[in-house]
């Protein structure tokens, strides 16, 4: 029987109890500083920075319409370039406004268009406009008496855009209206 299982013993390979002396000739490193692991944190680690950055980004985008807008702009329009005191005349504006696409908010927007009260009075129409949405642009048109001036020309304010509660700062050229005295008409 001894040597049966001497025969084994030499045939199978044998284990010794102790781990260390199986593997003496190597000495293992700690998993964390293996190159692979290295290379994973670091990827992690820069992922992580930029979702990090990107929802800051966004919730500045979000709660400050200002930092969101890229572009605003606005075109006002009349039917004529000069008119007499009496006269009607017809004004078309248009704001445009544009933020980031993505992600896109909606916005609660608000349009004013004002107008000189000692010159025109509203006759139709209205010179303000209310929104939700979010972006492009939106066009309105009123119709405005002549009931002062003489022989003046009249630049129509820009209208003023409120984006959640949040003046927007809008680029254009605004209309300018011709009122002639009516002795200049008669000549």
């Amino acid at each position: 029987m001894k040597t049966k299982k001497r025969i084994e013993q030499q045939t199978r390979g044998w284990l010794p109890k102790e781990s260390s002396l199986a593997y003496a000739s190597k000495a293992s490193k700690p998993r964390w500083r293996k190159p692979t692991w290295i290379a994973l944190t670091l990827v992690a680690l820069i992922g992580l920075s930029f979702v990090t950055y990107m929802g800051i980004q966004t919730y500045i985008r979000y709660s400050n319409p200002q930092a969101d807008v890229t572009a605003s702009y606005f075109e006002k329009s009349l039917n004529c370039s000069t008119a007499k005191v009496g006269d009607v005349i017809e004004v078309k504006v248009l704001v445009g406004w544009h933020g980031y696409v993505i992600p896109e908010f909606k916005r609660q927007v608000k349009i004013i268009d004002p107008l000189p009260e000692s010159n025109f009075e509203l006759v139709s129409g209205n010179n303000t406009c209310q929104y939700s949405g979010y972006g492009g642009g939106d066009q309105f048109q009123y119709l405005l008496k002549v009931i002062g001036g003489n022989a003046e020309f009249i630049e129509l304010p820009k209208p003023r855009l409120y984006l959640d509660g949040s003046e927007i700062p809008l680029e254009g050229a605004s209309a300018v209206l011709e009122i002639q005295a009516i002795s200049e008409l008669e000549n």
